[in-house]
């Protein structure tokens, strides 16, 4: 579940770039609080580690890994504490953390400044800070650390630790450009091309399994209980709120749809729309001979045609939009001329114009009765909008004097709900044949990024027509599995696939010792002693490999010749063996196609290794202490709060 936590933080150059994400970019995470872990662990102030002056303490370490457990839920996967822990999530974090103070004080002895007047640019050239008008808006930078709950004064730190990594790293990790001759055994790999022949046991392929005795499966039971463990499941209250909850209070008066109408203006007065066709010339010569020819009753799309040229044409504009699209002038002569009248030709800026008016559109005035209901809707809708908008930010406000979700809700008269014991897929693993709501998504969503520790309710948008929920943790039920009575047919099952497969591995693991002893792929086959699918040969070209192949061909690409290997199949299913007979190598020098290739593929794991050598040396100059008691605390309360 981490290997993604360990690519990322292998990614681009080295460990250290985690720091980038999760830290000056915490808040593309603004939807959440980053504080759920605040105080657990060792005291807050506890100090975890000493690099140079710089302490790391309880407090920083416990941000670090909400952040990144908080990014990895907005990203829909449910990592949860137990998993972080078991995969060295607390190590990797506090490592990286080392690293950061180490480039810091590294910087600092190395007469390296970010003064104040840095840290100010970068904070206001911020898309993020910008309001409407594009500039910095001190309003919404204030609001976005609140939301957040970040001080001023934390998140101008993590944009000054930021400058030092920056620096430094570009400076530790340049681009590496490596010789041609390095890059061609690389780029080779892509010419190879290997050939051999597979076979495949299948689970069909042996004995029937006996149902096991209730003793056997409880055994297995036992010793496979994560694999039947139902995730962490949390009930949700929510209360939501609708436009159709406005409605019968948004109905537009009489009053009010005669006042609209009144300031309507030109809206609904009689108008003339026209589609217009013109064609700009460079000379007044040919000008006058094209609308000669017009005129004659020649179409201006021939005369122009047979000039090399092409008309545009305005279709069904009032004068005010052909103004705005071709120029006054224009606009009017075009609404000055009868249908089928030819103008010009005009003076332009980049020559002569010709115009022709193909066909004219006359609208009525329309009446206060003809536009009533038009009126009516937009009147209503603008209520309905206004009503939601209001609604929202009341509740908002309560939230943020300190209301729970019972106090909101009720102060709102709105009516409270509550989910099953649902996994973060919306799924509820007691009734799995029921799909969840896809209106409700949103709500769950937000409802596994809470912390349940936090008792303040989230407001969440959940339609496009404006909708929105409140929405609050109840209870959170602890990962479990359950009980072997409830799922006894699927664990037998699954007892009875497990059998096959280990017999299905023993006789491919025979099959594939005596192709390694030089048996003969037909032969050893036939010492199984039952029919089985006729092997297959392949031929394959590692540069023709794509993400999408089977395991089983990638795995070729990475044998010996003259060697067996087996593999299991997709689904359970049996497994593989592998036979590859030649592999037919070839030369790249002078391919500076796949010489570029391969230093694009080189390149970054080059820059990756200066970095971290260069993050390793400055270390080796900066004394560095841990507290492994300290250490040990936190992740003995970090394991106990992921049991909760």
């Amino acid at each position: 579940m981490l290997n993604m936590f360990r690519n990322f933080t292998k990614s681009r150059v080295g460990m250290i770039v985690v720091f980038l994400v999760l830290g000056v970019i915490a808040l593309a995470f603004a939807a959440g609080d980053v504080t759920g872990l605040r105080g657990s662990g060792a005291g807050a102030a506890t100090v975890l580690a000493k690099v140079g002056s710089r302490e790391i303490t309880a407090t920083e370490l416990n941000d670090r890994i909400e952040r990144f457990l908080r990014a990895r839920r907005n990203e829909g996967q449910n990592v949860t504490m137990e998993e972080f822990l078991s995969r060295g999530g607390l190590e990797m974090t506090l490592d990286q953390l080392v690293d950061v103070a180490a480039l810091e004080e590294f910087g600092r002895a190395s007469g390296m400044r970010v003064d104040k007047e840095m840290v100010d640019t970068e904070i206001a050239n911020d898309p993020s800070f910008q309001g409407f008008d594009g500039k910095f808006s001190q309003t919404k930078f204030d609001s976005t650390l609140s939301e957040n709950r970040l001080s001023t004064a934390s998140y101008r730190t993590e944009i000054m630790r930021d400058r030092y990594i920056r620096w430094l790293l570009n400076g530790g990790a340049p681009n590496v450009q490596l010789p041609d001759g390095v890059l061609a055994p690389y780029a080779a790999l892509q010419l190879e091309r290997r050939q051999g022949v597979e076979a495949m046991i299948r689970i069909t392929d042996v004995d029937p399994v006996a149902l096991p005795d209730e003793k056997t499966l409880n055994t297995f039971y036992t010793r496979n209980r994560a694999r039947y463990m139902i995730p962490a499941r949390r009930v949700l209250r929510y209360a939501i709120v609708r436009p159709d909850s406005f409605k019968a209070a948004s109905a537009a008066t009489e009053a009010e749809i005669a006042d609209a109408f009144a300031k309507a203006g030109a809206r609904y007065a009689a108008t003339e729309k026209r589609t217009v066709s013109q064609l700009v010339l460079p000379d007044q010569a040919a000008a006058n001979a094209v609308a000669a020819e017009v005129r004659g009753g020649k179409s201006l799309a021939d005369a122009a045609r047979a000039r090399g040229l092409a008309p545009r044409s305005f279709a069904s504009v009032d004068k005010a939009a052909l103004t705005k699209e071709a120029s006054p002038a224009v606009a009017d002569a075009a609404f000055a001329a009868a249908q089928g009248g030819t103008v010009g030709p005009l003076r332009a800026p980049l020559g002569w114009i010709v115009l022709r008016v193909d066909s004219v559109q006359k609208i009525a005035a329309r009446t206060l009765a003809q536009v009533h209901a038009e009126l009516a809707d937009e009147i209503s809708q603008r209520k309905i909008a206004s009503g939601l908008a209001t609604t929202r930010q009341a509740i908002e406000d309560n939230i943020g004097r300190g209301a729970t979700f019972d106090e909101a809700t009720a102060q709102a008269k709105l009516t409270a709900l509550r989910t099953p014991a649902l996994v973060a897929n919306g799924v509820d693993p007691d009734n799995p044949a029921v799909a969840p709501d896809p209106a409700l998504a949103p709500l769950i969503q937000a409802g596994f990024q809470i912390d349940p520790n936090d008792q303040e309710p989230q407001v969440v948008p959940i339609g496009q027509d404006g909708s929105f929920a409140i929405v609050t943790v109840e209870r959170v039920v602890a990962a479990t599995a359950p009980p072997l009575a409830k799922i006894q047919k699927q664990v037998q099952a699954d007892y009875g696939a497990d059998q096959a497969m280990q017999k299905a591995r023993k006789i491919a693991a025979d099959v594939v010792a005596q192709l390694n002893r030089g048996v003969p792929m037909d032969k050893a086959l036939a010492s199984v002693g039952r029919p089985l699918l006729a092997p297959k040969p392949f031929d394959i070209k590692r540069a023709d490999r794509k993400p999408t192949d089977p395991q089983r061909f990638q795995m070729a690409l990475a044998m010996a010749p003259k060697t067996a290997k087996l593999i299991e199949a997709p689904g359970r299913a049996g497994y593989h063996i592998i036979y590859l007979t030649a592999v037919e190598q070839h030369d790249a020098n002078g391919n500076r196609q796949l010489l570029d290739f391969a230093q694009q593929a080189l390149g970054p794991a080059s820059r990756q290794e200066y970095a971290e050598q260069f993050i390793e040396g400055i270390k080796r100059n900066v004394k560095i202490t841990r507290n492994q008691a300290a250490i040990a605390a936190m992740r003995a309360q970090l394991t106990r709060q992921g049991a909760r």
